[in-house]
């Protein structure tokens, strides 16, 4: 990422001012002249390294507020419009306070977004921008001194992470503990089915066993009875009664027929006793011939009665079973009907286990293959490794740098859980008993040493580099050493230093300058 002009208006102490970057190159200083005071503090040297990262990250260095970004004099409409190059394609942002706005466009591609937090998130996926690794890879100052050496082990990790941009490997780590957990949940949701019908089928299982029981008292049925149907023996029943009523009939018929008979058989004599007093009484004369004719009739009409009960009395349908014990049968095959139900539920639930234990196995098999590459990319995973294996690197760069800073009297080493150990030549020390100073030094070492890792990994990095105030309670050794650092570093960025130590400013008196006047509280750029 190349940054090529910047304009500012109504910005801190600023009215309007424009700084085309492209006119400097190398080592650049940046003076300042507060005419209002007649020092140099307060002049707006600090305020023009806020307004590019301002513009980059709606944030600024010391953290100010809303109000005290906006010129007092103006105070309203505070804006930034800052031009760059990003793979090769002219970047324009524009960032305004009083009102706040955003506007982003790539070329002739408008990419503004509805709201400005999906506009700076728009700004940032494209410039891949990571605000602590920019702040810290590009700006160097009292105002954004990390004390590395004061953090702990995973802060020092969390540091490093950051500077290597490995945001792709949290990414996929996030991924995999989302899928994680959705499998997770599928394999609970599973277990919750597999419990629930399991306690179905142990109810189904009681009902079964109550109904096996329950069928034992109607084992006398036989599939005869078992095929009736309660209508049909009604009907059967219905006309058993009407033939056992005829046939009543016929017998009746029978014993009155019978009783005839007897009478018609006794012969009339001409004369008969009588029991009481014992008088011959005269015989009534009858017809013999018409009598016997009557009582040949009546023992046909007899016989024929008597086949007539016969024929009924076979053919009434013999029933096995009564309507009113029917019921019984009824009852039975209720739980004939219940049992084949419940057998039925129980095959479908079972069925339903099977398929959930299946699918419970499928997301335990990916459970388990989630929580692997989750471990893989933790931060005792493939982080640690990465971080192992560019230790060496690291180290190399710190004391690189720490070689100009301190002369090479001081050297510095991490090891794998980053632990540091400081040495001088003849022996160690400990980190708390440095002077500011040294610390000072050695905190600017490994910054710079960390703002090498951002380029094994950042393709997008800005080529520009502000150095504000760092050669604070720095030893002129110390000085000589960051000015000596600095030639070798502008060879390959623009480097810009802000500074009061004298003796810097003398190292820098050939360099080429930047001036920012400060005059009725309005601050105004000398090129």
């Amino acid at each position: 990422m190349k940054i090529s002009k910047i304009k500012i208006k109504n910005f801190y102490s600023f009215k309007e001012a424009t700084l085309d970057f492209s006119n400097y190159s190398g080592l650049t200083l940046i003076k300042g002249k507060n005419k209002d005071t007649g020092g140099s503090n307060g002049s707006g040297k600090s305020a023009l390294v806020e307004a590019l990262f301002f513009a980059l990250t709606g944030k600024t260095i010391r953290k100010s507020t809303e109000d005290s970004l906006v010129n007092n004099q103006a105070k309203r409409k505070c804006e930034v419009e800052l031009h760059l190059t990003h793979e090769n394609k002219d970047v324009l942002i524009i960032r305004s306070k009083k009102p706040t706005k955003l506007a982003f466009s790539v070329g002739d591609d408008n990419r503004t977004q509805d709201t400005v937090a999906a506009t700076q998130a728009a700004i940032d996926s494209f410039l891949n921008i990571n605000h602590k690794v920019l702040l810290a890879s590009m700006f160097f100052g009292q105002s954004n001194d990390v004390n590395f050496l004061e953090c702990s082990a995973d802060d020092k990790r969390t540091i490093i992470r950051n500077f290597l941009n490995l945001d792709d490997i949290f990414y996929m780590r996030d991924k995999i503990r989302t899928h994680k957990s959705t499998f997770l949940q599928s394999m609970k949701e599973k277990d919750a089915i597999i419990l629930e019908n399991q306690k179905t089928i142990s109810k189904l299982d009681k009902k079964i066993t109550e109904i096996t029981q329950g069928k034992k008292a109607f084992s006398s049925y036989n599939e005869r009875i078992l095929k009736l149907s309660l209508d049909e023996i009604l009907d059967k029943e219905e006309k058993d009664l009407e033939l056992e009523k005829e046939i009543s009939s016929k017998k009746k018929e029978i014993v009155l027929l019978e009783e005839e008979i007897k009478k018609k058989s006794k012969l009339p004599s001409d004369t008969w006793l009588c029991d009481k007093c014992g008088n011959t009484i005269p015989a009534v004369i009858y017809d013999e011939n018409t009598v016997v004719f009557e009582i040949m009739y009546a023992r046909g009409l007899v016989s024929d009665y008597r086949l007539v009960v016969k024929t009924l009395e076979n053919s009434r349908w013999s029933l096995p079973i009564t309507s009113r014990e029917f019921v019984k049968v009824l009852k039975y095959k209720e739980l004939c009907r219940d049992e084949t139900n419940y057998e039925g539920m129980k095959k479908e639930l079972l069925e339903s286990i099977a398929k959930a234990e299946e699918e419970k196995g499928y997301n335990k098999t990916w459970y388990e293959v989630m929580r692997f590459w989750e471990k893989a990319f933790s931060e005792q995973g493939v982080i640690k490794y990465i971080i192992k294996n560019i230790l060496e690197y690291f180290n190399e760069r710190c004391n690189y740098y720490l070689s100009y800073l301190t002369n090479s009297n001081y050297f510095v080493e991490f090891d794998q859980e980053l632990n540091e150990k400081i040495e001088t030549a003849d022996q160690l020390i400990q980190y708390i008993s440095l002077s500011g100073g040294e610390k000072r030094k050695i905190n600017l070492a490994i910054m710079l040493g960390l703002k090498d890792l951002l380029l094994l990994t950042d393709k997008s990095h800005v080529d520009l580099l502000f150095f504000d105030e760092v050669a604070e309670n720095i030893d002129e050794e110390g000085v000589l050493g960051l000015h000596q650092l600095l030639q070798e570093i502008k060879k390959n960025k623009t480097i810009f230093v802000i500074t009061h130590n004298k003796y810097l400013k003398t190292l820098l008196d050939s360099s080429p300058r930047l001036s920012i006047i400060k005059k009725k509280g309005i601050s105004q750029l000398e090129v």
